[in-house]
């Protein structure tokens, strides 16, 4: 399926704590890299950008990233892939932080494209809003420099790039000429953000239409009116085409199967994204809270019944924050704050005269959906934290908003529990 993303595999991931004084004067490390981390992965290019990030992440510096000649496809061992990467730093602690973030960014952003429906054809038409140290010194630019950061095949990056130069205000710092190790060819292209961009959206139009018409010796019309479409500007116009990829900044002009919408009618993302994946659990999860709802209301449970939609009015809310950006809310219920709500839920034996809950099918239909409830609180919680933590859409005060008001979610809905246990007068919770 045409552009639908290639994914890089990492192979093998592995620390160092102190690398042994030999080693570590062959990898020419410096007197304060004292352990090392590495990455082997099935594609080269992406683990170069990942890289980069991991200088962002962690005072890591990479001291060694090669590619394997044939690329992935030949290579020596199951676990060799196409490219090693090791990052160093002082202690193994800033080593492993470089290595998560590396890994984040291979699994969120750093991806090929298919050129064509057999997927054979394969590029890489990625944006870097903000360079690291890493690809900052392979191009001789200051770190925080936005980037294009162009891979094809040979012939269609020698096209493409060129289509790239003439549609954008953009400087060539590299060119990596045909063939590289893995038979590839390509350039890291450097100017403003909407430069950039626009750089990249013309290299992947130019591919695209290489992949329709490869032998096409007459220069096509569409192909010429790259440089109109994209035209380097500083004042260009807000882009007229319908759909973008989040991350790269393609630009597309229908939305592919397989993608959605991340906080706009124009932003797609993968549907398997970690923040399309979290709204998922989220719309769940507030339909769990209607069931919990209808079950207490049939109990006759009144107060339970309106607490519960409170947590209900909450969520919608969060949702809406959360695609929005509007300020995220602050969690309360029932009058009590998030913080009061916490402190009930250490010293419910003071409170309420219950002591730790051990769940047992004598709590009932509604309380026994309370607790899991309850349970599933915490699998929400650790969704949002793995959602938003390389996710650039959310702001940090959103986001720790977020995950700090769905941990007071779960005190709350312990709280619940303990207070109906205590209205049944079941004092120390239900017995076995």
């Amino acid at each position: 399926m045409i552009l639908e993303p290639i994914k890089p595999e990492v192979l093998a991931v592995r620390i160092i704590p102190n690398v042994e004084p030999q080693l570590a004067s062959r990898l020419g490390l410096a007197a304060h890299h004292r352990s090392i981390g590495m990455i082997t992965c099935t594609s080269d290019d992406a683990l170069y950008a990942a890289l980069d990030e991991g200088t962002k992440a962690a005072a890591v510096d990479v001291v060694y990233a090669k590619s394997f000649y044939a690329g992935a496809a030949h290579a020596s061992g199951p676990f060799s892939g196409e490219i090693i990467g090791i990052f160093a730093a002082s202690d193994e602690e800033e080593v492993s932080s470089g290595v998560q973030a590396t890994l984040r960014y291979l699994q969120n952003k750093a991806w090929f494209f298919a050129a064509d429906e057999a997927g054979r054809l394969a590029f890489f038409p990625h944006v870097i809003a903000t360079t690291g140290r890493y690809l900052s010194a392979q191009a001789g630019v200051e770190p925080g420099t936005p980037m294009a950061y162009l891979i094809a095949p040979p012939i269609e990056a020698v096209l493409s790039l060129d289509a790239a130069l003439k549609a954008a205000i953009v400087e060539m710092k590299v060119f990596y000429a045909p063939p590289s190790e893995t038979n590839f060819a390509g350039g890291l292209l450097v100017g403003e953000q909407h430069e950039v961009e626009a750089a990249a959206n013309a290299f992947q139009e130019s591919v695209l239409e290489l992949a329709r018409n490869p032998r096409h010796l007459t220069p096509d019309p569409e192909a010429e009116k790259l440089a109109v479409k994209f035209g380097g500007s500083a004042a260009r116009k807000p882009s007229s085409v319908p759909f973008r990829i989040h991350g790269s900044g393609m630009e597309l002009a229908s939305k592919p199967d397989g993608y959605t919408h991340l906080f706009d009618n124009q932003t797609l993302v993968p549907k398997g994204h970690p923040v399309i994946r979290f709204r998922g659990q989220l719309d769940v999860f507030q339909a769990q809270v209607i069931e919990t709802a209808v079950e207490a209301g049939k109990e006759n449970l009144d107060g339970l019944h309106n607490e519960l939609l409170e947590v209900l009015q909450y969520l919608r809310r969060v949702m809406a924050a959360e695609v929005t950006g509007a300020a995220m809310p602050e969690f309360c219920l029932a009058g009590f704050s998030g913080e009061e709500l916490h402190r009930i839920s250490h010293n419910t034996s003071h409170y309420f005269n219950v002591g730790w809950v051990l769940p047992h099918p004598s709590m009932g239909p509604a309380l026994s959906r309370l607790n899991l409830l309850r349970a599933q609180c915490r699998e929400l919680e650790l969704g949002a934290v793995y959602a938003f933590d390389d996710s650039d859409h959310l702001s940090a005060t959103n986001r720790d908003a977020l995950i700090h008001g769905l941990n007071r979610l779960s005190n709350a809905l312990y709280v619940l529990v303990c207070k109906e246990l205590a209205r049944k007068g079941i004092a120390g919770g239900p017995k076995a």
